[in-house]
């Protein structure tokens, strides 16, 4: 009888032992697959905003560039109607009376679209507080309307 509640004690204690081990074991793993996890999402959480930084930096520089190129033609826009109100002028001085008014009237249509060319380079040198793509929108159909106007 006591053979036998010693062995019923002993496969009790050995059972345990391996049903506890086997526990200890899975939660070593849980516990290793867990930091495994957090590790993974920790690098793709860099990886990430690195590539945001990295798009941010590129959309800076094309946006500059653009500006850069918009300020340019511009300013060839700009030169091109300063030429125009030069030829105006000639025209009121040589022009009959009828005539006159007729070339002061297309001189001071474009100084006033001068002045609008000369804002937009300043809103583009300085921050601006328009959405580019809104603003080279608005500013190609100006230039698009000014090359009609002066052809």
């Amino acid at each position: 009888m006591k053979k036998k509640v010693i062995f019923a004690y002993a496969l009790i204690a050995i059972g345990t032992l391996s049903f506890t081990s086997c526990s200890r074991e899975e939660k070593r793993e849980a516990a290793d697959s867990i930091q495994n996890a957090q590790d993974n999402a920790a690098n793709a959480a860099d990886e990430v905003a690195s590539d945001i930084k990295d798009g941010v930096d590129q959309t800076a520089e094309d946006v500059k560039r653009e500006k850069d190129e918009m300020a340019a033609k511009l300013e060839d826009q700009r030169k091109e109607l300063k030429r125009e109100i030069e030829e105006a002028e000639d025209n009121i001085k040589t022009a009959s009376a009828k005539e006159k008014d007729r070339w002061e009237e297309r001189r001071q249509k474009l100084k006033s679209q001068l002045n609008d060319i000369d804002d937009d380079i300043k809103d583009i040198r300085s921050d601006m507080k328009e959405d580019w793509k809104d603003f080279k929108k608005r500013v190609n159909q100006k230039i698009d309307e000014i090359q009609k106007d002066i052809e």
